[in-house]
């Protein structure tokens, strides 16, 4: 363990990042027809089970927030099911209000809803409506851009509680999928990792 270095925000830089998102890539198990025929699956929770790899990722994406949304967001809102885990954890390290979204009846009280088309099927995602205020700008994460369907349903969960999108934070975008062309502001798309496939 004493040779584990845990990467704080502070501590990044570009080449840190650099050198983190290629580490990042290279360890991050990839499972071919999962959950479906076709798909290429990159296992979140096989990065955050690791202690080292958390630290990077978590860094990176404390990195990222620093130096492209610094002052421009209040609340972070994290997507069912792998966002929860990455958009709590920020929220936690930088002390904003955390919005869950989630599937169909996990939410209790009155919520908002948005269905939408994944690339491996259809899908409906709800946000209690309490939680964001009027005006109050969101800043969406996720672990995945592929198709953009969940996010851009969250574009819509966030505008119908009369909130405002602040941007799109992911941990690897598929770029030959094009998702980000499927969001309301796609120039507000910021991704740890690109991916070819």
């Amino acid at each position: 363990m004493g040779n584990i270095i845990y990467y704080i925000m502070e501590s990044f830089t570009e080449e840190t990042l650099a050198a983190a998102t290629k580490e990042i890539a290279a360890k991050v198990l990839k499972f071919q027809d999962f959950p479906k025929k076709g798909i290429c699956f990159y296992d979140l929770f096989s990065l955050l089970h690791d202690p080292r790899q958390r630290s990077l990722v978590f860094g990176s994406m404390l990195y990222i927030i620093r130096r492209d949304f610094d002052g421009k967001f209040d609340a972070i809102a994290g997507l069912d099911s792998r966002g929860l885990a990455l958009g709590l954890h920020l929220a936690e390290v930088l002390k904003v209000p955390f919005i869950a979204v989630r599937k169909p009846g996990k939410l209790p009280g009155e919520c908002a809803s948005a269905s939408f088309k994944k690339e491996y099927g259809e899908d409906t995602l709800e946000i209690q409506r309490h939680c964001v205020a009027k005006g109050m700008r969101v800043l969406l994460v996720d672990d995945l851009l592929a198709t953009g369907g969940t996010l851009s349903a969250c574009d819509k969960l966030v505008e119908t509680c009369e909130g405002k999108v602040a941007g799109y934070l992911v941990l690897f975008t598929i770029t030959a999928l094009h998702g980000e062309k499927m969001l309301k502001y796609p120039e507000l798309v910021k991704t740890v990792i690109s991916l070819s496939d």
